[in-house]
């Protein structure tokens, strides 16, 4: 085989990037020899044909400027030149070369076969946790000299810079992990392979700071080594803690925190509603730290525990010597045994392969494990599933030392911190939370937030399918009592209200056990959804149960209580002795709700009018040229809106179709894109504390579906559930919503609410007042509301 000494970078512009008849109106060379860029090469290529507009836009090459260029019979002998006995280098080689073979025999010149190696492939191996590899976004993340974008010789010479990268990487691998990449690798584009060959001589047996077992090498974890509490180095003074931070303590803030150290000296569970932007975090953190205890702090999302860990634990180590650590659920987390037999086989197809490609060089590089760090661009959940951990670990296990769960918990137990989600502290707490608790209070940060997920914990679920082909009619001792108890099972499945007695004494006939065990409670809920049959107890999933007895519990949130009369959110979570409190906030100066009185009636228009509605207002509002945050009950919804803005050429950032929620918040507060569509945690657990003045978007008001699991549950406590239930939560959650976009004085907002139904009287006249506690309420038309908001935040 060829030695790959010397690669020829290679960019072609041409006529049209997607027609079989493209011409080359630009071509740009690159030589890299030994590790270092020799020699650049440029040329304009004459087509004969007049450009297209959007060739010419993205360019910059004009026709005039391409009637007096050579044609390329007259630089073939220079491109040739270049090109013999070199390696052909292209981000996204398949285009390049194949147009540059078409020229050469439409000129009717020889073109000598060459190797080719493709940086998209390499890229996607080598940078593992990117979300975007094409040239533009490489340069900017690796910053590559990369000056002129879609001008050929810039592009050669930034792929040129990106193979370098990847090559210096690549010889900083452990050697016995460069040769597992190998035995992967046929799946590359090419001879790509063969450019990893070329680097194998140039790695190490032992490169210093990994830990190298049977081919993978992780990063060498520091023992963690105990010593005294430095919790001692707090002040007993809130204020003077708060002061040696760098920070200004706040009136409200010092509030809670005497709440917090007072509330410490109580047995009961203390429920202590504070509004939103007073540093809450400090707040319950300093006070608790400077009693000389440790503590769990529970976030309702993972985007929050990061938040927490990048902002506030660097900050408290720096100043005090605290150390805080993170823990997210097993299945968070890679299985290296797993991972280590996936590797035993290496014909999984071309996406898996370089999948387990990725996660090599990943795991040279991370320091958590937490597998949502990896890229899913042209990756299949069902890879991540795989590799998932399962919480089993023993000493036996080849990469025990490795593991980098266990290596979380034994953080955890060092830190003086431990920052959990909800849905890991459920898990936990009904799995030895002493253990978990001990020596240590419980913080439970957007308390309300619990009971979803509490919900889903205590749901039980099987799949209509999985257990209608255990049925087998013709093997059966009587076939057509069989098929008759079938027809009749599938009939009360699909009947819009089910009848549980029937549908049970038709599962025990048939020996269906899952089916049967799922219906053997009494007082259950039981529905279908989506295939899927769901059961779960009439009544709440009691909290207050599943802390031990010793253990001092704060239940914090901006909305903990839905009436002035009576907190509810307690008695909800099972807790009968308790103490709440309320820290009554001010109406914000920096913020206004604006609710457009001339939308559309939300109940006459069909899901997709709605949606053109609201995609035309954010149309509207995005003249202002502001960061907008945009929030949808429904993802159907977002998924048209999103369809719709795309399709008028507006650069949006949508959930789950852009990214991730902490991807398209990254990009958002980069300021790489200026409207963010969202759902779910956007409305209760991110801050937008990045943007000076921004606009919060809700098209539809958040009332939970009558169908709602929870709502039902709620349904049976209260005389009207809509009323007194419905109107408050949808009232909290709006609030939790605007108070995401008022996380400092000097940042200002306008909430616009495009739903006609808060400008109506009954209950929306409730819920203004409500919300008039927090923020000005105003009642405006679309064309006075953006002179408004034009008005209050430009």
């Amino acid at each position: 085989m060829k030695n790959m000494t010397r690669y020829a970078v290679v960019d072609l512009e041409a006529t049209d990037a997607h027609s079989s008849e493209n011409k080359i109106i630009q071509i740009g060379i690159v030589l890299v020899e030994d590790g270092e860029i020799v020699e650049t090469f440029s040329t304009e290529v004459n087509p004969h044909e007049p450009l297209l507009p959007r060739i010419s836009e993205l360019t910059g090459l004009s026709d005039k400027q391409l009637k007096t260029a050579p044609e390329f019979s007259e630089v073939a002998a220079k491109v040739r030149e270049l090109l013999t006995d070199s390696v052909f280098v292209a981000h996204n080689a398949r285009f390049d070369y194949g147009l540059l073979e078409k020229s050469f025999l439409n000129a009717g010149l020889e073109f000598n076969e060459m190797l080719r190696v493709d940086t998209v492939d390499l890229a996607r191996v080598f940078y593992p946790t990117f979300e975007k590899y094409g040239l533009e976004s490489l340069s900017e993340k690796l910053d590559l000299a990369h000056d002129h974008p879609h001008a050929a010789v810039s592009d050669a010479y930034a792929t040129a810079e990106l193979l370098l990268k990847i090559e210096a990487k690549i010889q900083k691998l452990p050697r016995s992990v460069l040769e597992e990449l190998l035995r992967h690798s046929d799946n590359l584009l090419f001879e790509s392979k063969t450019f990893l060959q070329e680097q194998l001589d140039k790695t190490k047996i032992r490169p210093a700071g990994f830990k190298v077992v049977h081919n993978i090498a992780t990063r060498k974890f520091r023992a963690s080594v105990s010593k005294k509490s430095p919790l001692t180095a707090l002040s007993a003074n809130f204020s003077e803690n708060i002061s040696r931070l760098g920070l200004s303590s706040r009136s409200k803030q010092e509030k809670l925190a005497h709440l917090m150290e007072t509330e410490l000296t109580h047995l009961q569970a203390s429920f202590i509603e504070a509004p939103t932007g007073l540093g809450k975090t400090y707040g319950y953190l300093l006070p608790i730290l400077a009693s000389g205890k440790g503590l769990v702090v529970s976030t309702a999302t993972k985007v929050l525990q990061k938040q927490l860990v990048n902002d506030v634990a660097p900050k408290l180590g720096k100043t005090f010597g605290l150390k805080m650590a993170k823990i997210v659920g097993t299945k968070n987390y890679i299985s290296l045994r797993k991972f280590s037999e996936l590797l035993l086989n290496n014909t999984d197809g071309k996406n898996f392969e370089i999948f387990k490609m990725k996660i090599l060089i990943w795991l040279t590089e991370t320091r958590t494990g937490e597998l949502d760090e990896v890229s899913k661009v042209m990756t299949n959940d069902d890879y991540f599933e795989v590799i998932r951990h399962d919480g089993y670990v023993n000493t036996k296990q080849l990469h025990y030392e490795q593991d980098f769960w266990l290596k979380a918990q034994k953080e955890a137990e060092q830190a003086e911190i431990k920052v959990v989600n909800h849905a890991y502290l459920i898990e936990r707490l009904a799995d030895y939370p002493e253990t978990f608790l001990e020596n240590r209070v419980l913080v439970v940060d957007e308390a309300q937030q619990l009971f979803p997920i509490m919900e889903n914990a205590g749901q039980k679920s099987l799949k209509i399918t999985d257990e209608l082909i255990k049925i087998d009619a013709e093997t059966s001792e009587n076939p057509q009592l069989t098929k008759r108890l079938q027809e009749s099972l599938v009939f009360q499945l699909n009947k819009k209200e089910l009848d549980l007695n029937k549908i049970k004494i038709d599962a025990d006939e048939l020996g269906l056990r899952n089916l049967s065990a799922l219906l053997e409670a009494d007082n259950q809920i039981v529905w279908r959804e989506n295939g899927m049959l769901y059961a779960s107890d009439q009544d709440f999933y009691n909290f207050e149960r599943l802390i031990p007895k010793n253990t001092k519990l704060f239940m914090l949130g901006a909305t903990l209580s839905l009436s002035k009369d009576k907190p509810s959110f307690p008695d909800l979570l099972g807790f009968t002795d308790y103490r709440f409190f309320k820290i009554e906030g001010n109406q914000a100066t920096n913020q206004q709700l604006l609710t457009v009185t001339d939308a559309p009636n939300i109940k006459n228009l069909s899901l997709i009018d709605y949606a053109d509605y609201t995609a035309n207002s954010i149309g509207e509002l995005s003249k202002l040229n502001l960061p907008m945050v945009v929030l949808f009950t429904s993802k159907m919804a977002l998924t048209f809106v999103a369809e719709k803005l795309s399709a008028e050429g507006f650069e949006i950032l949508a959930q789950d179709i852009n990214g991730s929620p902490a991807q398209i918040k990254k990009k958002f507060d980069k300021g790489e894109g200026k409207i963010l569509l969202g759902l779910g945690s956007f409305w209760e657990g991110v801050d937008f504390d990045k943007q000076n003045q921004v606009i919060l978007v809700i098209p539809r008001l958040p009332f939970a579906t009558p169908d709602d699991i929870l709502t039902k549950k709620y349904a049976q406590k209260f005389e009207n559930p809509f009323y007194d239930f419905n109107v408050p939560m949808a009232t909290l959650k709006l609030r939790q919503a605007i108070g995401r976009v008022n996380r400092r004085k000097n940042q200002y907002s306008s909430i616009v609410v495009l739903d006609k139904r808060l400008a109506g009287k009954s209950y929306a006249k409730r819920m203004r007042k409500n919300l008039s506690e927090t923020l000005p309420v105003k009642m405006l038309n679309l064309l006075d509301t953006i002179s408004e908001i034009k008005n209050f935040l430009i």
